[in-house]
């Protein structure tokens, strides 16, 4: 060791002694204190903690830093958004351009062949593949794929395979694209890069929604009618299959190729007619048009599966009947006038005796002004039966007086293709005229990837004309939230944001719903009206502006809403605010796009004249995986960690980055992190992609780490400062999952709804693995302003902190005849006697409401006015979920006494944090309202008089898919999964501790605790009392008691 490290190393033990001699003193004048139950007295002890941890510190620093004020004006705000998704659209145009070219230019001197060279998708090894995190798949970048519907027609032909070379150059000149991928009239897909497929026997692009809104964009209105006269339980034409089943398949692809633009309704028929009914269908299916959402189209599959053939002959006019009366469902927000309206008839036969079905279309089509098409399917080639549904198809008997009559269609299949039946209807779209948009791409609504998990996506698609007419559809997949990225990280302050609408007024990104990186496969993209969420009456014209493409500006008070932490426990706040919108369309597409904001201008940190002296910026960066980096850090073990607590650690997220998926879509490399390093220190000029304000936020965060290593505190685990501007620093350095983002965290959303206050956490597990902790965190804010731009914390061991309370408050202690509960401010327990008899980390995994550990307590709080239920619409789920707040009510500023709570207990709020306390000298009886805290809010349904956390469906008319929100509350913030995971426990084989923690020395509870790996043996696991209790390592005793192999620990020394 040199006479330097011996002159740290000796000043920093000397550190430690003082800091710990320093708690000793505080704790024994916490003893002799008053015993009242005083609010003020912790939070007294507390603020001795936010000076130690270096709150105070670090606020004072930011007091100090350079600022310069922007004041970039909302139009100049909204004039770069469009010009950032004008270029992304015209880059992905071209991308569906070049391959459109090359398709039509090679096809002109060399028509498609019956054989290729790519490889089937199916077919690929696995070993050949390689994972990249952008496409969160194993995928072959040097070349592309190919599948074949099951449905092939005989001498299958596929296009040219130059197309490949041309996906894999547009791939490598716009990296927002995602899969690319080209589908043929006759069901081939050739699909870049290549990727392995595990369901080819069941794909057939031409039922996917997005090949069929390229090639029939016009919205529509399909009425599906199926036989299911006692005729189609005979074999068909497919093996093994009757007429019912290949009838219900060609059903079931239809609803697969419609858009949610598009209407849908369905009716089965024998001698009568059926429309969807029952408990198990929303009333509306019966009658009434129904958007092709994901759930109704679901719904819709499940009635059409259900169905079976009957025992009676088939009556076309009353199916008729009911079919045109799903038209007469008028919504006023449908344009008829844009539709095509179409119904799509299925038989294997003719009608039974009674009214001619041509004169029943005729006499029907009246009353819509003929605007309805007929389209008939026959299974079989009776010649009566071709004669009857030709003339539906043709409408023979049309009465032109209301309208000119719509262009129908007919076709027939004989045992020998019956086959087909399924795409010739789900490709039904092919014979309703394009208009003037054959030419144009087109958006599809943003729907779940389901090849990969990289949540929701859109494609953009165009038809593709070669000299023989249509060819085929070219798409281009890209991720919403690349695509709109500058929408998504748009953030100038805590109430700046924007959104992104369509032509139809569909909220494609909106902070209120939920993050398009994260929805799940087993999830449902989430269709708004934009009303539903920017609900204030003055937003009405700003909206219809919006869906006519106009430009304009107006400001006015709304509520934004903010999270509270996690949705189901904490639910949301509302803030109301005087707000500037700014607005305008988006160039060659249907969205438009709005910039929200409260002030135009704003401080940012500015890197001129910082206060760093030049030796420091050698020392304000160390990556938190030091294994991409060597250096000479000494480790040492902290917990079960391999850390240095030679330095802090830096971990990004991607919200340090101008393009957040440089840091999303690939691993972090060695060279990548010398870049970051050669920028942050100053020793390079080229920035290696940050935001403009990241290198200062990492220097202004390196003033933590200089205080923290002159201010050692051995009692905390962790100490840290995250900042808005994407970074965290953590002292000791540790290594962190790429995954984890504190933004997402619960701790950072919590502190961010309670500014300027003492936040503390429940319980938790610690994700980077010091075991159970809370959180002690405050936030930072701009120099003379609440805005807030950093939280500083630090996590403290339960057991330290259940001493702590104790040494405060010692009628708290065990045997004192009293109970003493901590409560946050949403009602959930941070402190419980239970939790001292609690070892198991699975117990912490979810908070624990005080609903549900003391019951009785709860309904007292909820008749005195203190526990309050608050509510939030979750459209993410379309729940109406129901929090909680504790409230000190009017007159009560200092809490309820005895008295006011039936002579059970009293609870004192705890100044400047967002805690109450409740001492309890009995329990109160107990109540019949009880809550079940093994199930979530989201399972749990509200009860009339006895409301837990708990939830209540929203009623909204699913066809239409409106909401009433007039007499509504408001929307709940966004669910944001935590995709942070828990880090698993290093080799720490070899090393030494990092405290050294000599707790078999230490002789008083006061210096046990004083060390955060120490812990007070009192009882063996057994609940016997140790005769000389003693301090121990956490590992052979927790909360107090020994593990059942470590019964004797007291007496082993």
């Amino acid at each position: 060791m040199t006479k330097a490290n011996r002159y740290i190393k000796k000043n920093l033990i000397k550190m430690n002694i003082l800091v710990v001699l320093t708690c000793i003193i505080g704790i024994n004048s916490r003893v002799d204190a008053d015993d009242n139950i005083d609010g003020n007295k912790l939070a007294q002890e507390l603020r001795k903690i936010k000076e130690d941890i270096g709150v105070n510190h670090m606020q004072e620093q930011f007091n100090n830093f350079p600022y310069e004020i922007k004041s970039d004006t909302g139009n100049q705000l909204l004039e770069r958004i469009q010009l950032s998704l004008d270029t992304s659209l015209n880059d992905l145009n071209r991308v569906i351009n070049d391959v459109n070219v090359k398709i039509v230019t090679v096809h002109s001197s060399n028509p498609d062949s019956t054989s290729t060279s790519f490889d089937r998708c199916c077919d690929l090894q696995d070993s050949a593949l390689t994972y990249l995190p952008e496409f969160q798949s194993k995928v072959d970048l040097n070349k592309a794929c190919v599948t074949t519907s099951p449905i092939a027609v005989a001498n299958l032909k596929y296009p040219t395979e130059q197309i490949g070379a041309t996906m894999k150059t547009n791939y490598e000149y716009n990296k927002n694209v995602l899969w690319q991928h080209y589908s043929t009239t006759e069901g081939v897909s050739v699909i870049y890069p290549a990727t392995k497929w595990h369901n080819c026997q069941n794909f057939d692009p031409r039922f996917k929604s997005s090949y069929a809104a390229a090639a029939s964009p016009t919205d529509k209105d399909v009425v599906i009618v199926i036989d299911t006269s006692s005729s189609m339980r005979q074999p068909s034409g497919v093996i093994d299959k009757t007429k019912i089943v290949i009838a219900k398949e060609a059903a079931n692809n239809v609803l697969q190729t419609l858009k949610p633009n598009d209407r849908v309704g369905i009716v089965r028929f024998d001698k009568n007619s059926y429309t969807p009914a029952g408990d198990n269908y929303h009333s509306c299916y019966e009658n009434q048009l129904a958007f092709a959402t994901k759930e109704n189209t679901d719904k819709l599959k499940q009635y059409v599966f259900s169905i079976v053939s009957g025992d009676f002959e088939s009556n076309f006019g009353n199916a008729l009947v009911s079919a045109f009366e799903y038209f007469n469902s008028t919504d006023e927000d449908v344009q008829i006038e844009n539709r095509e309206q179409i119904i799509l008839f299925i038989s294997d036969g003719i009608s039974s005796p009674g009214k001619n079905p041509v004169q029943v279309i005729s006499d029907e089509n009246l009353k819509y002004n003929n605007r309805i098409a007929i389209f008939t399917y026959l299974i079989g080639q009776e010649a009566s039966a071709k004669v009857q549904l030709q003339s539906m198809a043709n409408q023979d008997l049309i009465n032109l007086s209301v309208g000119p009559k719509q262009i129908g269609h007919f076709e027939y299949f004989d045992q020998t293709n019956q086959q087909y039946l399924s795409t010739r209807l789900a490709t039904f779209y092919e014979h309703l005229s394009t208009g003037s948009q054959s030419d144009e791409s087109t958006f599809t609504v943003p729907y779940v990837d389901p090849f990969s998990g990289v949540g929701l996506i859109t494609s953009l698609c165009r038809r593709v004309h070669v000299s023989s007419g249509f060819h085929g559809v070219m798409c281009t997949d890209v991720k919403i939230s690349k695509l709109l990225t500058e929408i998504e990280y748009f953030s100038e302050d805590e109430f700046t944001y924007a959104f992104l609408i369509d032509g139809t007024g569909r909220a494609l990104m909106h902070p209120l719903l939920p993050s398009a990186a994260f929805v799940k496969s087993t999830e449902d993209p989430v269709l708004l009206d934009i009303s539903v969420l920017e609900r204030e009456q003055n937003a009405k014209p700003v909206i219809e502006s919006m869906k006519r493409g106009g430009t304009g500006s107006k400001s006015f008070a709304k509520f934004f809403t903010k999270p509270r932490g996690t949705l189901v426990n904490d639910g949301s706040s509302d803030i109301s605010r005087q707000a500037h919108f700014f607005w305008g369309p988006i160039p060659k597409s249907n969205f438009s796009v709005c910039v929200v904001l409260v002030n135009e201008s704003y401080a940012e940190m500015t890197e001129s004249q910082f206060p760093l002296n030049d030796a420091d910026y050698d020392d304000v960066f160390m990556n938190h995986d030091r294994s991409l980096l060597t250096d000479s850090f000494s480790n040492c073990k902290f917990y079960k960690r391999r850390v240095t607590r030679d330095r802090s650690c830096v971990k990004f997220s991607q919200a340090a980055f101008e393009n957040p998926f440089q840091y999303l879509d690939r691993d972090e490399t060695a060279e990548d992190i010398s870049k970051y390093k050669d920028f942050l220190t100053k020793t390079s000029v080229t920035n290696p992609g940050f935001h403009s304000t990241l290198r200062a936020s990492v220097w202004a965060s390196y003033k933590a780490e200089q205080f923290w290593k002159n201010h050692p505190a051995t009692y905390v685990a962790w100490r840290y400062i995250a900042t808005k501007a994407g970074l965290i620093r953590v002292y000791p350095g540790v290594l962190l999952l790429k995954s984890y983002d504190h933004e997402k965290r619960a701790w950072w959303r919590q502190t961010m709804a309670h500014p300027g206050t003492m936040f503390l956490t429940t319980p938790y597990v610690d994700a980077w693995g010091s075991g159970i902790v809370l959180s002690f965190v405050h936030t930072i804010h701009k120099k003379g302003s609440n805005i807030v731009t950093a939280a500083a914390g630090a996590d403290f061991p339960l057991e330290y902190f259940n001493w702590f309370i104790t040494s405060v408050y010692p009628s708290c202690a065990d045997n004192s005849g009293y109970r003493c509960i901590i409560v946050d401010d949403s009602g959930f327990v941070v402190m419980h006697p239970r939790l001292k008899e609690t070892t198991e980390e699975s117990a912490f995994k979810a908070p624990k409401h005080i609903t549900v550990e003391e019951p009785g307590i709860a309904n007292i709080l909820k008749r005195e006015g203190v526990l309050n239920s608050k509510d939030c619409q979750d459209y993410s789920t379309n729940k109406d979920l129901w929090s909680y707040r504790v409230t000190v009510p009017s007159g009560k500023s200092s809490g309820l006494n005895f008295a006011d709570t039936d002579n059970t207990f009293e609870i004192r709020p705890i100044t400047d944090t967002n805690l109450f306390i409740i001492r309890s000298r009995s329990t109160p009886a107990s109540s019949t309202c009880t809550c079940d805290g093994s199930k979530s809010p989201d399972v749990v349904e509200c009860k009339t008089t006895c409301n837990c956390l708990c939830h209540r469906q929203i009623i909204y008319d699913v066809c239409t898919n409106k909401y009433n929100t007039e007499s509504a509350t408001l929307p709940c913030s966004a669910r944001l999964p935590d995709t942070s995971g828990v880090s698993e426990p290093d080799v720490t084989d070899g090393l030494k501790a990092c405290n050294d923690p000599t707790c078999h020395l230490q002789s008083t509870k006061q210096n046990c605790f004083s060390q955060s790996e120490c812990s007070w043996c009192e009882y063996t696991d057994t609940g016997q009392q140790i005769a000389t209790p003693c301090c121990r390592l956490k590992e052979e005793c927790t909360f107090g008691k020994t593990k059942s192999t470590k019964r004797d620990t007291c007496g082993m020394l």
